[in-house]
């Protein structure tokens, strides 16, 4: 709990017939992170060989490649189903597909007798492309003659003959103008520019000499120009426009056609596809595996780490998987190895890991501080935001998070309960320090909250003293466990200068503060020793630092006063949920407009303060933690295990629960 999970590095070896077997097992336990022997500080790693790269491998991809192809064209038939509020937060558990252990052989055998069934999916898929495309070429035709409707024009005249060139183009209105003039004055006698507004717009059909059609082509390119598309067809506008209705029509029924035959196809055989693309993926990371190990002529070998509670489950799978031909061995991680970290909690705590790991890993040989910021980060949350009703909202959205998608998603069920944990808190504090929606009770009902033991806004300098001795506190507790942590390394220097001397600061500084403010009598003997005391310990900062020893100095003076966001942040959640309240009755009247005025107004501005505490307040905890707490004594950069486990999200093995 204090410490990562102890690792052991594995090293096993097994006759080369049971490589597959072996292979297998380790993957189904998930229990070992593979490394790659040949590149890893083994004894033996120079004495082995490569493994070769398997030409199963290959086949194996091309059918994933292949599956994945034909997956994705019958998923032109699902479309996208609508998805409600309670899809997301309640989504239906999916129901997952038994298969048989079996090899790869075996697999690719269903694989070879699915594709023919279903290797027109790729056809139908193709096809409906072409539908697509020229959908939308008809749309831009469909456009074009509907501009050109207002003109008595057969569309076969359009275009370039043996004299002319007839181009039909729109302009923009403010601009038209302009481009009949240069156009009729780009030194082409045999130009007519024939026009209608539209919408903004000029449709325009111009007709020039095919010999004078370079001259105007660099009108054609102003901006303000747009050169229309039409397909070569004969009849007037009106008529084309008749029979690109006719073909758009043929195309949809043709569409519908290719749909249904693609969901009648991922009605018979989706599921088997998915269930075979997923054992494909399985067998290809396998392979993928194989090309970490090292081998000799009849053995293959095999490192990685493992945690050491896992070390007799490890040794038995693999001699079952082997029939007892191969051997197991561990030892302690060596010195400078990188070795993964897998926390070591109990299940109360593991949700709050992500809090950690958003910071970074511990390393190998470092404290785990996640039992400490767990119960901090609640509770600064708590001081916070302090208000009930707010809490109990918080306690709702976890709730529903964990038992809602959480059941389907790890991180959301730990979002979900670190969620209920932090609202449950918030609830207790809210009570205590009276807010509920801010000054709600009093200020409508005259109701004077119960159970009162502080309020931040009537009692701001006793809430600011509550939060700088937690700051004290937290800050202390940084500092022990960095002293445990240099005393267990015999880092007695470290300790002493970076420790043991704010050990001796605090102490001084206290006694001078009660001295001078007179808070407290405090002897003469006391005050001299405190003096004594706290030049020591400035001394040892400014040995260990040297000049930059001042900053420290300063720099930890700040870090206890940071610990004051505690008071801001409970005035502002207060504050404003009271000025809410203030303007909701000053806006409330007798008039039922005004009633409604007034349930909109605090409706809007308490979620609105809501949102923007929680956030806050979740931000700022994270901060203390992060900053002034870690500061002291953490430092991560661990790499998380990642043991070799096989992730079924659509199968299951008979017998699995």
């Amino acid at each position: 709990m204090f410490l990562p999970l102890e690792m052991k590095k594995a090293l096993i070896g097994i006759h080369e017939d049971y490589k597959p077997a072996v292979i297998a097992a380790l993957h189904e336990a998930g229990i070992m992170e593979i490394a790659g022997i040949r590149e890893s500080r083994s004894d033996i790693a120079a004495m082995l060989a490569e493994e070769e790269r398997s030409p199963e491998l290959d086949r194996c991809a091309k059918n994933i490649q292949r599956l994945s192809a034909i997956l994705d064209a019958m998923r032109e038939a699902r479309g996208i189903a609508p998805v409600s509020a309670k899809d997301i937060l309640f989504p239906a558990p999916r129901e997952k597909i038994p298969v048989q252990r079996r090899t790869l052989h075996d697999i690719c055998l269903d694989v070879k007798k699915i594709l023919p069934e279903t290797r027109h999916a790729l056809d139908l898929q193709q096809e409906i492309a072409r539908i697509r495309e020229r959908f939308g070429k008809l749309r831009i035709y469909r456009e074009t003659m509907g501009a050109l409707a207002p003109f008595d024009i057969d569309i076969g005249y359009l275009g370039t003959s043996g004299y002319l060139d007839i181009i039909p183009v729109s302009v923009e209105k403010p601009a038209f103008e302009e481009f009949a003039v240069r156009l009729l004055g780009a030194g082409t006698g045999g130009c007519t520019v024939t026009s209608v507004p539209s919408d903004g717009m000029h449709i325009a059909i111009i007709s020039v000499l095919h010999e004078d059609i370079d001259r105007i082509r660099p009108l054609l390119r102003d901006p303000a120009v747009s050169i229309l598309e039409y397909e070569a067809a004969a009849g007037t506008p009106g008529e084309v426009l008749g029979r690109i209705e006719s073909e758009c029509r043929d195309l949809a029924a043709r569409e519908e056609e290719i749909t249904a035959s693609l969901a009648a196809i991922d009605e018979k055989y989706g599921k088997n596809i998915l269930s075979l693309l997923e054992e494909l993926t399985i067998e290809k990371e396998r392979m993928l595996t194989y090309l970490h190990l090292g081998r000799t002529a009849k053995t293959v070998v095999l490192e990685g780490w493992v945690a050491a509670r896992d070390t007799d489950r490890l040794e038995e799978i693999c001699m079952a998987a082997a029939g007892g031909n191969g051997f197991v061995r561990f030892r302690d991680p060596a010195e400078g190895e990188e070795i993964p970290i897998e926390y070591n909690n109990p299940s109360w705590l593991r949700p709050f890991e992500v809090v950690t790991t958003m910071f970074s890993r511990p390393r190998y040989d470092e404290i785990d501080p996640t039992i400490f910021t767990a119960p901090l980060l609640i509770i600064f949350f708590a001081l916070m935001l302090g208000d009930a009703v707010y809490g109990a909202l918080i306690v709702l959205i976890g709730w529903i998070l964990r038992n809602g998608a959480g059941t389907f998603s790890p991180p959301v069920r730990d979002a979900g309960t670190i969620l209920m944990v932090a609202g449950g808190a918030t609830v207790v504090s809210g009570i205590l320090q009276g807010g509920y929606l801010g000054d709600f009770l009093p200020r409508f009902f005259g109701i004077a909250p119960p159970f009162v033991l502080i309020n931040a806004l009537e009692s701001p300098v006793r809430f600011l003293q509550i939060a700088l001795v937690i700051g004290v506190l937290q800050i202390n507790l940084g500092l022990v466990i960095a002293a445990y942590q240099n005393l267990r390394k015999k880092q007695i220097r470290s300790f002493i200068t970076d420790q043991a001397s704010w050990f001796m600061i605090q102490p001084a500084a206290a006694i001078f503060l009660f001295s001078f403010f007179s808070w407290a009598a405090v002897p003469a003997p006391v005050q001299w020793a405190g003096s004594a005391l706290g030049i020591a310990g400035v001394a040892l900062v400014m040995q260990r630092q040297g000049p930059l020893g001042v900053f420290h100095l300063t720099g930890f003076l700040g870090d206890w006063l940071s610990y004051a966001r505690l008071l801001a942040l409970a005035l502002a959640t207060g504050g404003i949920a009271m000025t809410v309240n203030i303007l909701t009755q000053m806006v409330a009247g007798d008039h039922p407009l005004q009633i409604v005025a007034a349930m909109a107004v605090f409706v809007i501005g308490q979620t609105f303060n809501f949102v923007l505490q929680t956030l806050g307040a979740f931000i700022h905890s994270l901060r203390l933690q992060f900053v002034e707490f870690f500061g002291k004594f953490y430092q991560g950069g661990g790499k998380g295990f990642q043991p070799f486990m096989v992730r079924r999200d659509v199968t299951k093995l008979f017998g699995d629960d």
